[in-house]
């Protein structure tokens, strides 16, 4: 079976984390079947498991341990930029939540969330298709090191994590300190599944603030200098397909243009937003294409399609053939 896709931006902070152990990131990236440019490019899209082999590598290679941690820590609440309007319209933590979820559900196909709210906590459990993957340190550091620092930025560190649970085993009690240090809670480890422990009373908090401070965080983001508006606009669509929030409007707002300042911007670089969202969408379609993990249905929901029959005739409408036998001529190749 092929592996899901997950996308370059949850890369975000690794070069520097691999340079300032004295590195070689392009080295990294080919010794687990990268291409070395990726680490240049954003918003691409690469095998799950090369990721986590990626970490595996580079915690091994670098004899850094915490890199998934660290990484995770590095991207904070900024990896949920792109749900920015859709967590406006939430109205506590516990919506928030299940937002936060479907997105990680659409993201990351074969990767499960599961929350259960009980009596006086609620528990995240963390479930991956692939076995062999979700075995491996560095996934298991990730997915929970993500997830306690997307509950603090919720939260705040005033709310505590009752316990986070490993599947591996760990008998260094040093790195079993260490580990409570990160997640500020106490940590057991050769448990049934990975999941973390919350007091359920936290659920009914209003999360107004955050969202003001994730929006004050992506307006003080400046976009690289020279950085050409179309691929901006591009970056930003791709972020914004799963969500279905990637209308003109929509897409103007996250960037903080009006509509009209944004179609002329475009403009003047000889493009549209119509033809960039087609654009966008024929690139990402083709990487789902050439995976026989995905479904062509799966497809048509992770590019914003409401039904595999409007997929289909756009696809033909770029390209001349239909999905099904581009992905035919592709698997022969």
């Amino acid at each position: 079976m092929h592996s899901p896709y997950i996308n370059t931006c949850f890369l975000n902070g690794f070069s520097s984390l691999v340079l300032s152990k004295g590195g070689n990131v392009s080295a990294l990236y080919e010794s687990v079947g990268l291409d070395k440019a990726i680490f240049s490019e954003d918003s691409l899209l690469i095998p799950y498991d090369k990721f986590v082999y990626l970490l595996e590598a580079a915690a091994a290679q670098l004899d850094f341990p915490d890199i998934a941690m660290q990484l995770a820590r590095q991207q904070d609440m900024m990896i949920l930029a792109p749900l920015g309007s859709m967590l406006s319209d939430c109205n506590n933590v516990s919506e928030a939540l299940e937002v936060i979820v479907k997105y990680l559900k659409i993201l990351v196909s074969g990767y499960q969330v599961d929350i259960q709210v009980q009596q006086d906590h609620f528990t995240v459990s963390f479930y991956l298709e692939q076995s062999h993957i979700q075995e491996l340190v560095q996934y298991q550091d990730y997915a929970m090191a993500s997830a306690v620092n997307i509950l603090y930025g919720l939260l705040g560190r005033s709310f505590p994590i009752r316990a986070c649970y490993f599947l591996r085993s760990e008998q260094d009690q040093q790195r079993i300190s260490e580990y409570a240090q990160y997640f500020g809670c106490p940590v057991a480890f050769n448990n049934r599944t990975l999941s973390l422990t919350c007091d359920n009373s936290v659920l009914q908090l209003d999360i107004g603030n955050l969202v003001k401070q994730l929006n004050t965080r992506i307006n003080n983001t400046k976009p690289v200098h020279n950085e050409c508006i179309v691929k901006r606009v591009s970056n930003a669509i791709s972020f914004s397909l799963t969500n279905s929030v990637y209308r003109l409007e929509d897409i103007a707002s996250s960037m903080h243009y009006s509509q009209r300042t944004l179609q002329r911007k475009l403009g003047e670089q000889n493009t549209s937003f119509s033809a960039l969202l087609d654009s966008v969408r024929f690139n990402m379609a083709n990487q789902y294409l050439k995976n026989s993990y995905y479904r062509q249905t799966d497809i048509a929901v992770l590019l914003g399609y409401n039904s595999l029959s409007a997929f289909s005739r756009s696809y033909h409408r770029w390209s001349s053939i239909y999905p099904n036998e581009a992905r035919k001529r592709m698997l022969k190749e």
